[in-house]
């Protein structure tokens, strides 16, 4: 039987994301090869993308409004003076 959609579906994939991104950044700082780091992070977040239920379209859709708001949110500091005094 499909689950049936809901905010916490969404907000699972969401989090795929996220996890991720902090998968990754451990990994490379234990000095995980970047190649096993990448392959890892995907295994990682296909099976988090699979426990949420929702169909390959719904989970694209998704990740494509993820991907719309940062890359929104990239233009905006790159033309605001945020952490312009700032090193990294």
């Amino acid at each position: 039987m499909p689950k049936v959609e809901s905010d916490k579906n969404v907000r699972y994939v969401e989090g795929a994301v996220l996890s991720m991104l902090r998968l990754r950044r451990y990994l490379l700082s234990r000095g995980v090869d970047p190649d096993e780091v990448e392959s890892r992070i995907r295994k990682q977040a296909l099976g988090m993308l699979e426990a949420s239920g929702l169909p390959k379209e719904k989970i694209v859709k998704v990740l494509k409004e993820l991907k719309h708001v940062v890359d929104s949110l990239i233009e905006i500091v790159e033309a605001s003076g945020i952490g312009s005094e700032r090193e990294e």
